[in-house]
């Protein structure tokens, strides 16, 4: 049984996890979507950039729409940086989160339902998902801070 949230090392049956330089991957136990359907033991890839503070207070999260992946860089670099430019990483702890259905890595059509491989993957079968399913993961998400 795992944590309320882990860390995995990868994701073998998905070819296109590798795809993202420098993205990490949490999996969150459960997790109920609008539709009400619950996924098992749900991939969620992340990147983040810069150094969060001990408080805890200065954490950015961008949307992953633009980029299409967790690589917050692919649509976003030109305003990332230091001193002045809009997410400076010297200052705020910037995170980005590969929405629900993209197959860079979190629960998509070519992922293992359940998180089980003799299970077999999703594939056309993978529930819809919505913008509120991933606005709602964030603060489940969280939890990989805090561990």
């Amino acid at each position: 049984m795992l944590n309320p949230v882990e860390r995995a090392e990868g994701q073998p049956e998905n070819p296109f996890a590798s795809l993202i330089p420098d993205q990490h991957i949490a999996v969150v136990p459960h997790f109920t979507l609008e539709s009400g359907v619950t996924l098992h033991n749900v991939p969620v890839a992340y990147s983040t950039r810069g150094t969060l503070s001990p408080s805890g207070d200065n954490a950015l999260v961008i949307c992953h729409a633009l980029s299409g992946s967790a690589d917050v860089s692919d649509w976003w670099g030109p305003l990332m940086g230091g001193d002045g430019r809009a997410f400076d990483v010297t200052r705020f702890f910037i995170v980005c989160l590969n929405s629900l259905g993209s197959p860079y890595g979190s629960a998509s059509p070519v992922t293992s339902i359940d998180g089980d491989p003799q299970l077999g993957r999703y594939g056309p079968e993978f529930p819809l998902t919505t913008i509120r399913d991933d606005v709602k993961y964030v603060p489940v998400w969280t939890e990989v801070l805090r561990g």
